[in-house]
């Protein structure tokens, strides 16, 4: 039972890991991105405003996405996980 709660915590903070660095990722897009289009189709804009707004879209639509392709990372590991110890288990046979 120990071993299973351990299992889940580390699947628990890998998911958190993956949200959070998803959420940065969106949110750092965004604030370059608006700054960018700020500065291509504005003659003075205000860069504190925009970076805000950036930061604040961004990190919006990141959101939407984090769980979702959280999810998806955790699986992906999770296979390479257990790929990995099936080859390690097929070694230890074959010797």
């Amino acid at each position: 039972m120990l071993r299973f709660c351990l299992s889940s915590l580390r699947w628990l903070f890998g998911w958190l890991y993956y949200v959070c660095l998803i959420c940065f990722g969106g949110a750092l897009l965004g604030v370059v991105t608006h700054l960018a289009f700020a500065l291509l189709f504005q003659d003075s804009p205000d860069r504190g405003f925009y970076a805000a707004f950036g930061f604040m879209n961004g990190l919006k639509y990141g959101s939407v996405w984090a769980g979702g392709a959280a999810i998806v990372c955790c699986v992906i590991r999770a296979r390479h996980e257990f790929l990995a110890r099936e080859a390690g288990a097929q070694t230890e046979v074959e010797s």
